[in-house]
């Protein structure tokens, strides 16, 4: 038979497109493999109990909260709070072994369950949701993006192979990648972006250290600030490469809100005083700045939110009671023996939440910049409700 003439050559066509299937495998694995090297070092993913990543394997979303609550960077505060952030996983399905992971990304708004209040602990995770992930991380201010072209944004950056977009599922080792490009990308901080100016408002000691700003204005910190403490000491800045860079951050923060209702028609609140307190816990060497600008934030958003709402307010004043007790009363710091909610980065929509849980009300807010060790790692936003 004629065919058997062409057998010699459909055999080494075979021979060789096996050799290039091999070739293209082995080459991504090679990339998943540096990858997940990498990741495993930073102790943002860990294998099973024999030590293999098993990155040909599907990722659950349990996994990824796992993952993105060690990606956050402060496993400190994990922790220290890990009863709380358990108790705040109120997803049936979540195995015990996950709740601290899950509820620590469902209460700063990482992940969220589903509308029949099920997680999903064991779902496969898609490309637009892992491209979503890596895109907040990224912080890219100058692309728009949003859920539905996630996937495709994130070829575009070059984030995620053509391979793993046109999965249903990603693989561990498809997020290694991935999570790997977008540390590659964006770590080390360019040294020759230019500076930005310190605020008018801070003010320098005779050796060189600085105070933070006590007028409200904003004060961008800077490597090599030394910040002067409360407790006389002088704390120096190594690394603000996270500021504006927070994984979970849209990008740097628009200005203060402006007043959408009369804010004159609330009692004037005096700005809380400045504060740099400097504690040593577990081998870190922490810095709490308390941030007035983000309190001011805070502030005005709240304002605005009393100043719309029909049970606080009317024609766009605020509502006082027949004693000339004002609806809403709001107040920097928070009381020593109150544990108020805790969130961050920036979101208006916590402020929102805990108003519309208690429209007529006591505010208490405050706000914080923390250091580890020199390096910043997040501004925490604190607000309590009574």
């Amino acid at each position: 038979m004629k065919w058997k003439r062409y057998m010699p050559f459909l055999l080494s066509l075979c021979l060789l497109l096996a050799s290039a299937a091999n070739m293209t495998a082995a080459a991504v694995s090679s990339e998943q493999e540096t990858a997940a090297a990498y990741l495993k070092e930073q102790g943002v993913m860990v294998g099973d109990q024999t030590g293999n990543m098993n990155l040909d394997k599907g990722l659950t979303r349990v996994e990824l909260a796992t993952i993105l609550t060690r990606l956050n960077g402060n496993p400190e505060h994990v922790q220290a709070e890990q009863a709380y952030y358990s108790g705040q996983c109120k997803f049936p399905d979540v195995p015990d072994w996950a709740r601290l992971y899950v509820g620590y990304c469902y209460v700063n708004g990482l992940m969220i369950g589903y509308d029949t209040g099920a997680f999903g602990a064991y779902d496969g995770v898609t490309p637009a949701a892992a491209s979503a992930v890596v895109l907040r991380y990224m912080a890219l201010t100058e692309v728009e993006w949003n859920y539905a072209t996630a996937c495709q944004v994130a070829l575009e950056q070059g984030l995620i192979t053509s391979e793993a977009a046109l999965k249903t599922e990603v693989t561990r080792g498809d997020l290694a990648v991935m999570l790997y490009r977008a540390l590659d990308n964006t770590y080390p901080v360019d040294k020759d972006e230019p500076e930005i100016p310190s605020a008018a408002g801070i003010s320098t000691n005779s050796d060189g250290s600085i105070n933070p700003p006590a007028d409200g204005s904003q004060y961008v910190p800077q490597v090599g600030d030394m910040i002067r403490c409360d407790d006389g000491t002088n704390y120096t800045i190594t690394d603000v490469s996270r500021w504006d860079k927070n994984m979970f951050a849209s990008g740097p923060l628009p200005p203060l809100p402006e007043a959408v209702c009369d804010w004159g028609s609330f009692p004037e609140i005096p700005l809380p005083e400045p504060e740099a307190r400097h504690f040593n816990v577990d081998g870190g060497d922490y810095l709490f700045v308390r941030n007035i600008y983000e309190c001011r934030r805070m502030q005005y958003t709240l304002m605005n939110l009393a100043g719309t709402h029909p049970e606080t307010s009317k024609d766009g004043k605020l509502l006082y009671g027949s004693r000339g007790t004002p609806y809403v009363r709001i107040q920097f710091g928070i009381p020593e023996e109150v544990e108020p909610q805790v969130f961050w980065p920036w979101r208006e929509s916590e402020i929102e939440r805990v108003f519309n849980s208690v429209p007529p009300g006591t505010y208490s807010l405050d706000a914080w910049d923390v250091y580890r060790d020199g390096i910043f790692l997040r501004t925490e936003y604190n607000i309590d409700a009574f």
